[in-house]
């Protein structure tokens, strides 16, 4: 009777301590051993070298003696295993090992809140920690400044690098954003000049066959160029369609003067200009250069003529304008599926509208 009277407080011993932290966290880093107090318990390594530590002979021997008891098994005491190093090492890079098992202010205090393991113990976990785990690349801080969730791994970040902002020549004429949005808004519709129809065998859907009827430095003596600026029925936009602007007119001249090139830019950064923009100079401006070609006049196609503000102003509305320029799900592309206006002008678009797209 007596010797069942001594085993059974014995494991009740043992089961409350394994459970007095079952519902705590277990927390973060700490600092040496200053807050150890209560019963040391002895080492669990017969020696107490810190020289030459490694996981397997020097750290798991200590944990396995003093926390799996509570930390593995069926029943694993504050959801924190410790049963494997893979399991272990979460604990390791957050600090609550360390902070737990030194008693530090804001832990589970481990093995119990009345016994602490021994200096050596101690000693051969954090130097482990800090320079050996599993060859320092993983440094944990001994003392923070928020031991609930302190930032326990160092990684050293380089700053993003912002890359210059690119502002555009104004005295070159760039095919790309310039002269291609224009021919494909006024000239490769179906029916003249697109993909299908390639009226009289002309083609003007890419830079590929818009230069075949380019003398590249010669204006005068370019069939496309020629066929802009007649007056006559034979003048393209074929009437009862617009003339192109004398200011579209002459970017065409520049480009063909300039060596008809293939060039592109696309300013960013401060070079774009989306604050406080302007009906009357930025979206008119976009919108000629790539829509007015098909949306103005009599026969504007699907029925949207985009040449006055009030007219925009009703596709901003239902949101088709910048849904369209935007290529976005459930709108049709424009200026077409395989052309799209600039970053930048879409920008401009979107600040004028959020601005309440006033007829400034």
């Amino acid at each position: 009777m007596k010797f069942k009277f001594l085993v059974i407080p014995l494991v009740s011993l043992i089961l409350a301590a394994c459970l007095s932290d079952k519902n705590s966290p277990l927390p973060a880093a700490a600092t040496g051993t200053e807050n150890n107090m209560g019963v040391e318990l002895p080492n669990s390594t017969s020696t107490c070298d810190t020289n030459t530590i490694t996981f397997d002979k020097s750290v798991w021997p200590i944990l396995q003696y003093n926390c799996t008891s509570c930390h593995s098994g069926a029943i694993i005491s504050g959801g924190a295993d410790f049963s494997s190093y893979d399991k272990i090492v979460p604990y390791i890079k957050n600090g609550k090992l360390y902070g737990s098992l030194t008693h530090a202010i804001g832990y589970s205090p481990m093995p119990n809140a009345s016994t602490t393991l021994s200096k050596c113990d101690v000693s051969t976990i954090k130097k482990w920690i800090i320079g050996s785990y599993p060859a320092g690349s993983i440094l944990v801080n001994l003392n923070p400044t928020n031991p609930i969730n302190p930032v326990v791994t160092v990684t050293p970040t380089e700053p993003p690098i912002t890359p210059p902002a690119v502002t555009c020549d104004p005295n070159l004429v760039y095919f790309q954003q310039k002269i291609l949005p224009v021919i494909i808004s006024n000239c490769a519709m179906s029916g003249c000049h697109d993909a299908i129809s390639k009226k009289e065998g002309v083609q003007l859907t890419d830079y590929t066959n818009i230069i075949k009827v380019i003398k590249a430095g010669d204006p005068s003596n370019s069939k496309l160029y020629k066929s802009i600026i007649r007056t006559d029925n034979e003048r393209m936009p074929v009437p009862p369609m617009a003339a192109l602007s004398t200011e579209t007119k002459t970017a065409i001249f520049n480009w063909i003067k300039q060596g008809a090139l293939n060039n592109s830019c696309e300013p960013s950064g401060s070079a774009c200009v989306t604050t406080n923009v302007s009906f009357s100079t930025t979206i008119q401006s976009i919108l000629k250069t790539n829509c007015l070609g098909c949306h103005s006049g009599a026969a504007a196609s699907g029925g949207i003529d985009l040449s006055t503000h009030a007219n925009v102003l009703k596709v901003v509305s239902n949101g088709k304008l910048y849904g369209s320029v935007n290529h976005s799900t459930g709108f049709i592309p424009m200026p077409n599926a395989s052309t799209k206006i600039t970053s930048c002008e879409i920008s401009q678009i979107k600040s004028w509208i959020d601005a309440g797209a006033l007829n400034n």
